[in-house]
């Protein structure tokens, strides 16, 4: 059965893919605005500064062509005389001619150029005497077309430069321009992945030494260089895992003093509570001597006796426990027949509705599997009410032993502390004769064998304990030796 992914890989695999490319984007980005804008700008810039020229030249040319036909060119020419005159300037080249009579007349030096290809704008500013000049378009081809008249002659001549080359040499900078622009966004992206490589490489370094932290490695400490934001950053880091290193130590080095206080005080205090839980067995059997308060207080003295002798025994069986010293002998063991004799030797039988069917076995320590069913069984005799019950079951890979009684049951707030040291759900509640322990280290024991102990409680009355094993095929120890598998199906580890 897969394992869930744990929450540092879940980290990593939410987190490492995105900050990469959002930086190349950035990047890319950048690039691709700067590189329209520059591109646009420099586009219309050449542009305009070409079409002007273009169009001062143009004009230029045509003022001059407007002189000679003014001093050549009589008002009385015939038709053949104009368009013999409009030969002879063409033969400069670079524009043709297309001249407009007061008559409606028109005579042109281009097949492809009549009086329709004349800007309709042009006619009155070039009928009042002034010279201008408009772009169109004949048949598709561009044209740059300026107008004059010689006055008084009613003659309008229209000089038409076209305008393909200046297009073609304008679609050339535009071309050069897109394709630098592409040129800087690929490699703007490229400088974005080794700039987002060269900051995330630190980063990806800090955020594994906090993984190594979060793992309990605190003696992870980060590389030191430079004076930017990153190296005050590993200093930041380096001088927090040194703190936490530093409490971390400090709290175990407590919590060690504090177990082994216990354990110390729980073994001297066993040979004076033997002596005194000896010194009550005989009171007790020796009560008829005393009077009643006599006999009240020897009772009291017995009972309080064996309940220290209990708490003694319960919290160094919880220190051994916790310092991990605790060892564990694995037996075959009929889960039926261990809960049946655990109840037989308690004289629980008879309060203790049990449903055992035989033939589930697993591998456990015997007494430390009696520890927890006595704690159990006991737990729901003492707080619950009757019928209380114990059944057993299995899965293909686990086995379970489930206590449950008809009492009032755990309110939903305190089901997460029923596992917690001397905790009570109701603090008015008198004083048990139990420890406080039992159902601790009932928990305990069973996640020392891999499983655990768990509580639920319905809508009824009642609670239902249940403990939760690994239906072990083989004992560890030899499976450890063999390099078989021990259990079908463990629940932890």
């Amino acid at each position: 059965m897969g394992s869930a992914p744990t929450s540092l890989e879940r980290s990593r695999g939410l987190a490492a893919p995105r900050l990469r490319p959002r930086l190349i984007v950035t990047f890319a980005l950048v690039a691709a605005v700067t590189a329209v804008s520059v591109a646009a700008a420099s586009y219309f810039l050449v542009r305009r500064a070409t079409l002007e020229r273009v169009t001062a030249a143009a004009i230029r040319e045509s003022r001059l062509n407007l002189e000679e036909v003014a001093e050549r060119l009589p008002p009385s020419a015939t038709t053949s005389d104009i368009e013999a005159f409009s030969e002879r300037l063409t033969l400069r080249g670079g524009f043709e001619i297309v001249i407009l009579d007061g008559a409606g007349s028109s005579t042109t030096t281009s097949f492809s150029l009549s009086a329709s290809a004349v800007p309709a704008a042009m006619d009155a500013p070039v009928t009042a005497g002034r010279v201008v000049s408009n772009r169109t378009t004949v048949a598709g081809d561009p044209y740059l077309v300026v107008g004059g008249r010689v006055l008084p002659d009613e003659r309008r001549w229209y000089f038409f430069f076209p305008l393909t080359d200046v297009v073609a040499d304008l679609a050339l900078v535009r071309n050069v321009l897109a394709g630098v622009g592409t040129v800087l966004l690929v490699l703007s992206a490229l400088v974005g992945a080794v700039a987002a490589r060269s900051l995330l490489r630190p980063i990806r370094r800090t955020r594994d030494a906090v993984h190594r932290v979060e793992s309990g490695q605190l003696e992870t400490r980060l590389p030191e260089q430079g004076r930017d934001e990153l190296a005050d950053l590993a200093r930041s880091f380096n001088r927090m895992a040194e703190t936490l290193e530093a409490t971390v130590g400090d709290l175990q080095t407590l919590e060690s003093d504090h177990l082994r206080f216990v354990a110390d005080v729980s073994h001297e205090l066993r040979t004076p509570l033997t002596a005194l839980t000896t010194a009550a067995d005989v009171l007790e059997a020796n009560t008829e001597g005393l009077n009643e308060p006599g006999r009240r207080a020897a009772r009291l003295l017995v009972v309080e006796s064996r309940r220290l002798g209990a708490l003694v025994e319960d919290l160094m069986e919880i220190s051994r426990l916790d310092a991990g010293a605790a060892s564990i002998s694995w037996d075959p063991v009929d889960l039926a027949a261990a809960t049946a004799a655990a109840l037989d030797r308690r004289g629980w039988r008879d309060q203790v509705a049990a449903d055992l069917p035989g033939g589930i076995t697993t591998y456990v320590d015997r007494r430390r599997l009696d520890t927890i069913l006595v704690n159990l069984i006991g737990n729901a005799l003492e707080h619950g009410r009757p019928p209380v019950g114990v059944s057993v079951a299995s899965t293909s890979d686990r086995v379970s032993v489930a206590v449950s009684d008809a009492g009032e049951g755990i309110a939903v707030e305190h089901l997460a502390h029923v596992f917690d040291r001397f905790y009570k759900a109701d603090p008015a509640r008198p004083r048990s004769a139990g420890s406080g322990l039992g159902l601790a280290i009932a928990r305990e024991n069973a996640r020392l064998h891999g499983g655990d102990v768990t509580v639920a409680t319905g809508e009824g009355p009642g609670v239902t304990f249940t403990l939760v094993l690994p239906r072990r095929t083989h004992s560890p120890d030899s499976a450890a030796d063999d390099g078989s598998p021990g259990v079908a199906n463990p629940l932890h580890g």
